[in-house]
């Protein structure tokens, strides 16, 4: 499989290159296979001369076509000044897209191309660099928004190949746009703008998926959105055999489509920022818990210390005299524990304190409360009576003598238990 994984980027790259090899006899220059353009107002069929793309005018009037095409830099500047707010290599990308997209609007709003018979106030005649640098500008679009999606939450990179791929697309443009007909540039660039986008939307879907985040379906929507009317409208003028009215009526519902898509960048980075910020509270709650339940602990027994019972004291005696709830006190001091450092060293002394308060911890409720007074004394507060917590201590000095670091111990280490019950006017406690 790994081998498979490998070799898919240089088999893709090959078929790539093949298509477009393929198709060069479709594109070559030929006087013969020359095109004749058809003006929708006169009739009038008009013969191009050398090479341009000679569009009749006005499909889209060029004050329009020019308006949008800067329009497109508003998402860029907005994206921009988010950027520096939230520097996130996607939404480099995004804004590369942007700029990319105005230039593919800008460079086919002049007439750029040489002087034909065709060159009249109802054509545009678009030359070869203003062709080679829309189709770069579809490829830059189409990759961009795609890139946008793969670095979204990734660190950035180039899958395997990209670079060369890139380079052959590159050329291919280059190439097409000296020596080919302007079919092989428009053509070339639409397809990989195309696959592109469907496959920048795929990975919008699955960021959608993976975060549960609207602004990524909106992506998702958007780009799909534009891909889908692009190859609605290129069919249309492809059964019109050429641009016209129809084409162009389907090609203005990009403009919802472009809108999703701003509307999902703009939103995807503000659910980004709001997520990761949750997450970041909720580090630095756990963090304040954990520092709290530090402050609070005794490192060895992993009971409370006596500071802890001073936070709670008001609270559980108040509950004590406003409920009736009976409380009561258990003291408890292990025997002969200066002994055990002495003769065992402190290593057996923090082994017989340590088992102490698992049997303290294990053998009490949630409710309760196990303190590590000081030095081997422990203080237990239970919610229950001084019968009940009689029977308690019981238990656990039974626990303790029976555990296997006691039974080895030399005879007469043992606990002393006081069991005292909290009066209702009991303001503090103490020994």
């Amino acid at each position: 499989m790994d081998s498979l994984a490998r070799t898919a980027p240089r088999s893709s790259r090959l078929a790539l290159l093949l298509l477009l090899l393929g198709a060069t006899p479709l594109f070559a220059q030929s006087d013969a296979a020359t095109p004749t353009i058809e003006s929708a107002a006169d009739g009038a069929q008009a013969r191009v001369e050398g090479w341009s793309l000679i569009r009749p005018m006005p499909v889209v009037t060029l004050q329009i076509r020019r308006v949008v095409g800067f329009l497109m830099l508003v998402p860029a500047v907005t994206l921009f000044l988010l950027y520096l707010f939230r520097p996130r290599p996607y939404v480099l990308a995004w804004i590369a897209g942007w700029v990319a997209a105005s230039t593919m609007l800008l460079v086919l709003s002049f007439d750029s191309g040489p002087a034909t018979a065709a060159d009249t106030p109802r054509h545009l005649v678009t030359g070869r660099p203003a062709m080679a640098a829309w189709a770069l500008a579809a490829i830059a679009f189409g990759a961009s928004v795609r890139f946008g999606a793969l670095w979204f939450r990734h660190v950035p990179s180039f899958g395997p190949g990209s670079l060369s791929i890139a380079a052959v697309l590159v050329s291919w443009i280059v190439l097409s746009a000296a020596f080919l007909r302007p079919g092989a540039v428009s053509v070339s660039g639409f397809m990989v703008m195309t696959l592109l986008q469907l496959r920048a939307a795929v990975e919008y879907v699955k960021a959608a998926r993976r975060h549960r985040f609207i602004g990524a379906l909106l992506c998702a929507a958007g780009v799909a959105g534009i891909a889908i009317v692009n190859n609605i409208a290129a069919a249309v003028a492809i059964a019109n055999r050429g641009l016209g009215d129809a084409s162009t009526s389907v090609s203005y519902f990009n403009g919802v489509s472009a809108a999703l898509l701003v509307l999902g960048m703009h939103l995807l980075i503000f659910e980004d920022l709001i997520d990761e910020l949750r997450a970041a509270a909720a580090d630095l709650a756990h963090s304040r818990d954990e520092m709290k339940a530090m402050a609070v602990t005794d490192p060895l027994t992993k009971c409370y210390n006596r500071r802890f019972l001073d936070e709670i004291a008001y609270h559980e005696l108040h509950q004590h005299r406003r409920y009736g709830q009976p409380l009561a006190l258990l003291y408890i001091d292990i025997d002969h524990f200066k002994a055990i450092n002495d003769t065992r060293g402190h290593q057996t002394g923090d082994v017989v304190l340590e088992t102490l308060g698992v049997i303290l911890r294990s053998r009490t409720r949630k409710a309760d409360y196990v303190f590590r007074w000081g030095g081997d004394e422990f203080l237990v507060l239970l919610s229950a009576s001084e019968a009940e917590a009689k029977e308690k201590a019981q238990i656990i000095r039974q626990a303790f003598l029976e555990s296997p670091v006691v039974r080895d111990l030399p005879d007469g280490v043992d606990l002393s238990i006081g069991c005292v019950p909290v009066p209702p006017e009991t303001e503090t406690f103490g020994p």
